[in-house]
Order: structure tokens, then sequence, then C-alpha cells
């Protein structure tokens, strides 16, 4: 094998002893309500980055008169996407801070009195850039964590395009996300296109989270009789299980999945032996093609009930989710 450029356990046992007292600083800048300020984040991208080049830090090392030394727009992005983190990022980032330059002459001096600043001196160029590539990392971890993981969900949408297209531009962003994001916001929709086609039906409301059988429903939604399943990713016990006892209980199932899903879909759905009882539909197309359809397909209407549906969901997802991330940032063009 051939030898690391550095001495791992000395980087790692060092970070290990450093990450503490970071930490301990970045929560005591917390609001009382937990609210993160972009700025302490930033500051800790930044000042990392200069890590990498110099220990200990004078101020004339990150510092100008008044800001950061070569925070913007250009360098945050440089230092998220080297971390493999390509979300847009806030508009403070593309602008200099007095509050940053506060906040970061704070991390300095946490890390240049902390008790093993004379270790880190003593690096080599190779092992001080690895320590402060990998405290630079918590601090993109935390951005994720407090900043873009909080954010509504927003996406691209123009309303004189199909609404389907708005549709998909939702999950897709929300997938972005990771996690069970994408599944709650295509179940959120569908119920919100469902709650609008069908004002006088009391279309059920129920956390992603919670399974079918704890409530005793025939699917996520149900009108009439019809058993609605939306699904980010189709398997056969859905078709085998839950649509085959859709009808033996006298249930017409119809299930939801992400377009690029259908066939994959209706494969299974005729594996099971059920593809002449079940309705397949992307999620895309069930609910973009009601909204035309509930605006007679005119333009205006059809941008008016685009932001309807929104609104609709955002209230959904308000009364029972309680991630406040998984409501939609409704864009000004609508």
């Amino acid at each position: 094998m051939a030898e690391l450029p550095f001495d791992e356990a000395t980087v790692g046992g060092l970070v290990e002893k450093l990450l503490p007292a970071v930490a301990d600083w970045y929560e005591s800048q917390r609001s009382r309500r937990g609210a993160m300020n972009t700025n302490v984040i930033f500051a800790g991208l930044y000042v990392t980055e200069h890590m990498r080049r110099v220990f200990p830090l004078a101020e004339s090392d990150y510092l100008t008169d008044t800001q950061v030394r070569g925070a913007g727009l250009p360098l945050a992005k440089a230092i998220l996407k080297r971390h493999g983190e390509e979300r847009p990022i806030p508009k403070e980032a593309g602008r200099t801070s007095r509050k940053t330059a506060y906040f970061a002459k704070q991390l300095a001096t946490v890390l240049n009195e902390h008790e093993r600043a004379e270790e880190l001196t003593a690096l080599d160029d190779v092992q001080r850039d690895a320590v402060a590539r990998r405290l630079q990392a918590w601090f993109v971890e935390k951005m994720r964590l407090d900043y873009f993981d909080k954010q509504r969900i927003s996406a691209e949408i123009n309303p004189n395009k199909p609404v389907r297209l708005a549709v998909r531009a939702l999950i897709e962003a929300a997938s972005r996300r990771g996690g069970n994001a994408a599944g709650a916001v295509a179940q959120h929709l569908v119920g919100a296109k469902l709650s609008l086609r069908f004002p006088e039906v009391e279309i059920s409301n129920e956390s992603y989270t919670t399974a079918d059988h704890q409530t005793d429903r025939p699917g996520d939604f149900h009108v009439g009789d019809t058993a609605f399943h939306v699904t980010m990713n189709p398997n056969e016990a859905l078709f085998t299980e839950r649509c085959q006892s859709n009808l033996n209980h006298n249930y017409r199932p119809q299930v939801l999945v992400p377009e690029h899903k259908v066939l994959t879909a209706r494969e299974m759905a005729s594996n099971a032996g059920i593809s002449n009882s079940v309705v397949i539909l992307s999620i895309e197309d069930f609910v973009g093609t009601n909204i035309e359809e509930i605006a007679t397909f005119e333009g205006d209407a059809i941008r008016a009930g685009l932001r309807q549906l929104l609104e609709r969901y955002n209230e959904r997802v308000a009364a029972v989710e309680p991630d406040p991330s998984l409501q939609i940032e409704i864009p000004k063009n609508l």
C-alpha cells in the first residue's frame, strides 16, 4: 500500500480534539428559537479556507480593513462545491458583511487559543490542509442542516408551460434533499389536488410517515370506491398485497408514481396478474392535467389554479407535518 501523504492518526486525532470547541462556539451563536445566522456558517467556511494555508491566524491573514478576505459568492460556491453541495446559496453570501468578519474573528480566536494550537502550528502544509478541510466539511454539514434543510422547497416554475412540468420540478427539488422529502411532497401534492377537485369530499390528510394500516385506510387517499396509492418507488408488494386487498374489498386501485417509474409499475401489476384491474398514472400527469381541467385550460386561470394548488398544499403540510421545510416557496410569478 502506498504511504499516505500525511499521518492519518495525527490529523484525525487533532480534528477530534478541535471540533468540541468549534461546536461549542457554533452552538453559542444560536438564537433563543434555535435559528442560526448564516454569517456564522460562512465565517466558518472562510476561516477554515484561510487556515488551509496558514496557522496561527493573524487578522491580516483573513481580514481586510472590515471584511473577510476573499468573501463572496464565488468563494462560497467553490467551497460548498468542493464538499459536494451545489444547491443555491443565500444572497448574503454574495455580499461582504461586517457580521461575517465579527464571527470570523471569534472563530479564529477559538482556534488560535485552543489547548492544541501548538500541535496545529507544528503541522506541515499537507497535514494542516487536511485538518482545515475536515473542519470545513463540518461547517458545510451545518450549512445543510441549519440552512438548506430548513428552507422551503423551491423550484423554477413557468406557469405558461404544462402544470405537469411544475409538479416534476417540485418533486425533483425535494429529491435533492434526500430522505423521504420527495415522497412526502408527491403525496401532499396529490392530496391538495384531490381536495381542490372534489371540494365536497373530505380528503384525508395524514403525515407522510403514517402507514395505511395504522388508520385502516385502503390507500393514501380514497374517493368514492377508488383507493389511491402514491409512491416514488413501486414494489411487488404494492400490487400483490395492497392493490389485491383493494380488489378483494371492492375498491378500484389507482397507483400514482413518478413518470419514469410508470413502465416499471405496469410490469409489476402484470406480474401480479392484476394489470387489467389497476390504473397506473404518473404523479405529474395526475396532478397537472386536473389543475388545467379545473381551470378550463385557460392561461390566467391555470396560473391562478397552480397558485391555489401550492397554497392548499402548504395548508395541508402545515396541519400534519412536523417539518416546516416540506412547505413550498410560492414563486412570485404566480
